[in-house]
């Protein structure tokens, strides 16, 4: 057996591989690039887990904690991690249009309240005859060419009763997880099983099991762990490792990701867009002026260019019936004389939603939160919900709020111009 060099891996690794290449590249072969900014889901399961850590440690000695102390501990916490953060000279980005602090302490706060009243106080997750927390666990296997692969992972907690051992890993979603995301979950605990099965301090335990704990909508997830379970993420990991060794392009994956990748400015993605801003940076006050000179030149003549741009485009819709055949939808095509091209119209009613001039939005927005609905619809604006909403692929539960506050289709035309000898 030949046992690899370099840093053992890890799942997050794995994960940040599966997500982005040119991510994985930067972080983990390119080492020496910094992260300029942090995800603020970051932060909120950070603190999460450091307060749950806070609940269980020394718990055979200390038992039950008033929930008061464990808001106090909270609040410092929290400001220590963000001011941590700061101090690194790193942004705080955020998923979606929510960008206030505030919310997302309070749904940490919420996760935690959740947990201790449903799991804690309750006596379902105290029911052990021991328990550690962030505990290290170093699995190590063999890949098909006798190679050992060595793993380094954090056990959020685990539990021991009557001889079973129970390895407990905590999430912050608002939702179960879907069977893609739950797959995924329960492939590195079973990674982390395979550690414990050939660590000396675990031979007296029979049996293993996980289990998966969401605390905002209440579910538990929990399997025994079996041997074919322990071979299918063995292969897993395998797997994806030699991926990983074979890869040679590191093509970036753009995707919602990107919008917390901390390495935005020396992506090829989004580079050359700060490239732009630090070039304008550098020109001197006598080029800005003459800049803005000409901005307000072209301005006015844009202004009119669109106001003729926007009257055609007006008059094409108004006749629409000499093309559509008396449909209210549909796409036509209308051929120019003399330019050798063609105008696409397309017709279509979509639902409006409120927008962020509309004092609705706030009260729609608030609402899907409160319902621990955002994590399913995670921004709100008509090109990413429209196609779901025609197709109905959101939830019962979330239509029904939408339905409340979207207003009725109106109607909405798309014109481009293309050369009439495309395919059509």
């Amino acid at each position: 057996m030949k046992r690899q060099k370099g840093s053992k891996w890890s799942n997050s690794r794995i994960n940040t591989f599966q997500t982005c290449a040119r991510q994985y590249k930067y972080k983990y072969i390119e080492k020496d690039n910094k992260e300029e900014f942090v995800s603020i889901s970051i932060i909120v399961g950070s603190v999460y887990h450091s307060i749950l850590e806070y609940m269980y440690k020394d718990y055979y000695l200390k038992g039950i904690i008033p929930f008061e102390d464990i808001q106090k501990i909270f609040e410092i916490e929290w400001d220590k991690k963000l001011a941590r953060e700061k101090d690194k000279g790193r942004e705080i980005v955020y998923h979606d249009e929510i960008k206030d602090d505030k919310i997302y302490k309070k749904y940490t706060f919420d996760c935690i309240k959740r947990y201790y009243d449903k799991f804690y106080v309750t006596g379902i997750e105290t029911s052990f005859d021991s328990c550690k927390t962030e505990e290290i666990v170093e699995p190590e296997f063999e890949d098909e060419n006798g190679h050992i692969l060595s793993f380094k992972g954090f056990i959020d907690r685990y539990d021991i009763k009557d001889n079973v051992l129970t390895i407990i890993d905590y999430k912050t979603s608002r939702q179960a997880p879907k069977d893609n995301y739950l797959d995924k979950a329960l492939k590195q605990l079973y990674l982390y099983a395979l550690g414990i099965i050939k660590d000396e301090r675990f031979k007296s335990v029979k049996d293993i099991n996980i289990k998966l704990i969401y605390p905002f909508p209440g579910v538990k997830i929990e399997r025994k762990v079996k041997k074919k379970d322990l071979e299918e993420a063995k292969g897993f990991y395998v797997n994806l490792i030699d991926l990983i060794r074979k890869e040679k392009k590191w093509i970036q994956t753009p995707g919602y990701h990107c919008k917390s990748c901390g390495f935005q400015k020396i992506c090829p993605e989004f580079k050359y867009k700060f490239k732009l801003k630090e070039s304008l940076a550098e020109l001197d006050i006598k080029d800005l002026t003459n800049l803005i000179d000409q901005l307000v030149v072209l301005k006015d003549k844009s202004k009119e260019i669109n106001k003729q741009i926007d009257n055609i485009k007006s008059t094409i819709i108004k006749n629409k019936s000499k093309f559509m055949d008396g449909d209210s939808e549909g796409r036509f095509v209308i051929p120019g004389t003399e330019t050798g091209s063609e105008a696409v119209v397309n017709i279509e009613k979509v639902p409006k939603i409120p927008d962020s001039q509309d004092s609705m939005r706030e009260v729609m927005i608030k609402e899907i939160i409160d319902k621990g609905l955002w994590e399913e619809i995670a921004t709100l604006n008509s090109i990413s919900v429209n196609p779901k909403l025609k197709k109905k692929q959101y939830s019962n539960e979330l239509m029904e709020v939408l339905n409340m506050y979207i207003y009725e289709d109106e109607e909405t035309s798309r014109i481009t111009l293309r050369k009439s000898n495309e395919k059509k």
